[in-house]
């Protein structure tokens, strides 16, 4: 069995993400995988590393992989990532886990606000030697080809279902390289994926690895 810890907020527990993660674990490697969500709503990873439970969690737990998630409405900045996600990576190093840089995603009103998050994050990761999960960077490629692609929930900055499958997919393939459902499946289907939207998802991530 596999465990996965993710460190996050909203963006993480919408919609049950990790939940997802297990999901392909089991349908696609038949492998069971163990998730755990420390998320807060808009909280930054700053104030993870302030809870006693992080700590205990990342050093006790016994966790293959750590998935970080930083507060990006509002973004603050390469910077802060770098500095705030250094103090969590101490710990993940010292229990001797593998961190994954979870990059979420610019607003729906604000498409232009993705290059920062994908460079901050790609940065950070080629920095700190961590898995990346470009989810963010992702969406930018669905959008630009399917204008009208369900990602967003209604306010247009949470994920919707479909999105928060293609957030799980990019955290699947970082961690394992392993081959994602084919777009008949309910995996897919029942979030709303199309045919031609499960074909940009695998295009890109290919693309991107």
């Amino acid at each position: 069995m596999i465990k996965i810890l993710f460190i996050g907020n909203s963006h993480t527990y919408f919609n049950d993400m990790p939940a997802m993660v297990a999901e392909l674990f089991e349908s696609q490697l038949g492998q069971q995988a163990h998730v755990t969500m420390l998320a807060s709503p808009g909280m930054a990873l700053r104030w993870h590393f302030d809870q006693p439970e992080t700590r205990f969690n990342i050093l006790h737990g016994g966790y293959d992989y750590v998935v970080l998630q930083q507060a990006t409405h509002p973004f603050d900045g390469e910077e802060a990532l770098c500095r705030q996600a250094s103090r969590l990576l101490e710990l993940i190093r010292e229990a001797k886990a593998t961190p994954v840089a979870y990059m979420t995603w610019a607003k729906e009103a604000a498409p232009e606000d993705q290059a920062e998050l994908t460079a901050a994050f790609t940065h950070l990761a080629e920095k700190e030697n961590m898995l990346l999960a470009p989810a963010g960077a992702l969406w930018e490629q669905v959008r630009a080809s399917v204008p009208d692609a369900p990602l967003y929930w209604r306010d247009g900055q949470h994920a919707s279902p479909l999105g928060s499958a293609i957030a799980a997919a990019c955290i699947f393939r970082a961690i394992t390289g392993g081959a994602l459902p084919q777009a008949d499946s309910a995996y897919w289907t029942d979030k709303g994926g199309t045919e031609q939207i499960v074909s940009i998802v695998k295009a890109v991530l290919a693309e991107l690895e």
